[in-house]
């Protein structure tokens, strides 16, 4: 059951989750508006905060992407309002532009960035660690070691922001983000900020960067505020320090980092022992209780997430402060290193190297992760039972066979569909150097070529196809969400350039990857409003595109004959938009329906043992290697009929006697023609 964040209840504890943690610690502070993108690890943020606007009247929106989200929260917070936007790591890349320049105009009411970082790449394609864009902002930022502290931090950031007039970066990382802890509840602040807007405000023309006395002054000005960004950081409650006589051995741990040292060192026995500083408000960072610890102890260790952030600060001061000190950490003394995430094992290895005391060898979940390694066969990450996604790869694989024996490029995007590049783990990968070189995909998870970050490909397709690369046809894939995310610039640009690439778009009316939020083809807004969706082809075709068709990705046959017709196409690109909602969504309100799901099953004495249902990828349909035939999952299947296209011999039939072709997941899509 989820956490009511909106309670007002000062002093009840309750198990909460890291991201609810943050949200609530908006509520408390009584913030006015809030805008995100969804983005694993830091998707539920807005969730909860969606939840609770709803009973407590304050504004929340999933918005178009990161960069949107971010100017709405900044504008809100020019006009006084208290305002959050929050993200995941990768999302903070989109809004750097304007990061880099609101904190030259500062804001008036508090405002928060919440970023959720991802140490191990658990949901991203990079472990960035975002500490270093709050700091090359110059804006303060907080790292929380604990779910109760995430939201104390996020509650406290909106006052620090105020009180310097700037943006304040709560970083957040997947082990905070997405872990359950206690956390005390505090009062709710019901005094809401008054708004109004002031083109003076403090400094002449205070929200133009460019308006006089122009962006080197408005620089100078920023500067002025490190004085008192750092007095906050000294007097932080969020740092602590403990010095102990007579020890010459000190760690030093920020964020979840700090959590990992004060578990290994009270099991190490070592916690009265050493000296100690816990840094939660990381930037600036407490110089004064940074300079006490470095003079009292001669080897000093930090322990952070991700790279050297507090580490490369202390090697700054040592140098005047203490010389002398040998500094331990992901730098140049390294006994952790600057990749991967931190856990209780690298950690308490890094203490005994620097403190020179042997540990037990055995790392009983190290033991434990053989022992499953030898049980567990490798495969890739799948897309659900019934995904259409698998509809639309299979389409494209065969009609990329059909259209000729050359080396075609599918370039991938980000969302549920780049597991068509996740490759099948059990296939050997032999690597060479050759210029080009053609393989075929077995399945629709070694369909992609490139997957870099939202919106990369289509842009990546347009470079290739000027470079001048023609050995194959150039394509390129995203979901709806993403299209309206990062996509519609680049497409356009393909039809201004003239690029004869495909693009397909992968419309399944939700942010599926994330969790199912909304976008602009839902329907929906994040407080549940009901409008009217967003016509993709509408969009497509008003942006030039020529070649414009809608397929239904259920219909393998009928899909692939729109690609092969597409694949043709040479003035300028060619789009098809493979619409059906998510099957998992559909397959819920079935439930909650009591509707009947008519499932498929394998003819046994027809199976001729080809594989090909298996090949599309589906988890519903397996392979009994004993008799060497298909079998289907009667609890994972929802009817959706593909497994029995692409069945060569018509061995496998739906359950139900006179039961024809495909389950009508939803209404299927209706095929829009030019002007319509």
């Amino acid at each position: 059951m989820m956490v009511r964040i909106w309670e007002d209840a000062p002093g009840k504890r309750v198990f909460m989750l890291g991201n609810e943690a943050i949200a609530r610690g908006a509520v408390e502070a009584g913030v006015q508006v809030a805008a995100s993108y969804p983005g694993t690890p830091a998707s539920e943020i807005m969730e909860n905060l969606a939840e609770a606007a709803k009973h407590l009247g304050f504004y929340a929106q999933w918005s178009i992407n990161e960069t949107v989200a971010f100017n709405v929260a900044v504008g809100a917070a020019i006009t006084g309002a208290r305002a959050m936007a929050s993200m995941k790591n990768a999302g903070l890349n989109w809004i750097m532009d304007m990061l880099m320049t609101v904190d030259y105009t500062g804001v008036r009411g508090g405002l928060v960035l919440a970023v959720g970082d991802d140490p191990d790449a658990h949901y991203s394609s990079n472990e960035q660690d975002t500490r270093i864009a709050g700091e090359y902002a110059l804006i303060p930022v907080l790292e929380p070691s604990t779910v109760h502290e995430a939201k104390e931090m996020t509650k406290k950031a909106f006052e620090i922001s105020e009180a310097v007039e700037l943006p304040v970066q709560v970083r957040s990382c997947t082990r905070i983000s997405h872990a359950s802890g206690d956390v005390v509840l505090g009062e709710i602040r019901r005094e809401r900020n008054p708004v109004g807007f002031n083109k003076h405000y403090k400094l002449p023309y205070r929200w133009d960067v460019y308006g006089p006395p122009g962006p080197v002054e408005k620089h100078k000005w920023l500067f002025s505020t490190l004085p008192k960004q750092k007095e906050l950081s000294e007097e932080s409650e969020f740092n602590w320090l403990d010095i102990v006589d007579g020890s010459d051995i000190a760690v030093v741990g920020s964020g979840i980092g700090w959590a990992y040292a004060k578990d290994a060192l009270k099991e190490m026995g070592l916690w009265d022992r050493v000296s100690k500083l816990k840094v939660g408000f990381v930037h600036p960072a407490p110089e004064g209780k940074l300079e006490r610890i470095l003079r009292s102890s001669s080897k000093v260790l930090f322990v952070e997430e991700g790279l050297p952030f507090v580490e490369r600060k202390a090697y700054e001061l040592a140098k005047d402060v203490a010389p002398d000190v040998e500094i331990y950490g992901k730098l140049r003394n390294q006994v952790i290193e600057p990749w991967g995430e931190l856990n209780l094992e690298r950690v308490s290895a890094a203490i005994s190297r620097v403190a020179g005391i042997e540990i037990k060898a055995e790392d009983p979940a190290a033991e434990a992760r053989k022992k499953g390694e030898r049980l567990i066969i490798p495969r890739s990450s799948m897309l659900c039972p019934g995904c259409q996604h698998l509809g639309t790869y299979w389409a494209l694989k065969t009609a990329l066979a059909r259209f000729g024996g050359k080396v075609p490029i599918i370039n991938g995007d980000i969302g549920c569909y780049e597991q068509g590049g996740y490759g099948v783990s059990g296939r050997k990968i032999e690597p060479n150097e050759e210029l080009t070189k053609k393989y075929v995909p077995l399945a629709p998870y070694e369909m992609l070529d490139t997957l870099h970050i939202m919106g990369s490909g289509i842009g990546l397709a347009q470079g290739e196809y000027h470079a001048g690369y023609r050995e194959g046809k150039i394509v390129a894939v995203s979901g709806d969400s993403t299209f309206f995310h990062a996509v519609m610039p680049s497409l356009l640009n393909a039809v201004y350039n003239k690029a004869n690439i495909l693009y397909i778009i992968m419309d399944n009316d939700w942010v599926a990857m994330t969790g199912h939020q909304p976008s602009p083809s839902t329907g929906l807004t994040a407080t549940g409003q009901v409008y009217s969706k967003a016509n993709i082809y509408k969009v497509v075709k008003s942006l030039g595109v020529k070649f414009v068709e809608v397929v239904d990705p259920y219909d393998i046959k009928g899909t692939t004959e729109v690609l092969q017709r597409a694949l043709q196409w040479e003035d300028g690109p060619a789009v098809v938009i493979a619409k059906r909602e998510c099957a998992l969504q559909v397959f819920r309100r079935y439930r909650k329906e009591r509707k009947p799901v008519k499932t498929y099953r394998v003819v046994e004495d027809k199976c001729i043992g080809c594989k090909l249902c298996v090949y599309l990828g589906c988890p519903a349909v397996w392979w009994k290697p004993e008799k060497k035939k298909a079998v289907i999952d009667p609890i994972q299947c929802v009817g959706c009929s593909m497994c029995a296209q692409v069945c060569p011999v018509n061995a496998i039939v739906p359950e139900e006697e006179g039961y024809v072709f495909g389950l009508p997941i939803g209404e299927p899509p209706k095929l829009l023609k030019e002007g319509e």
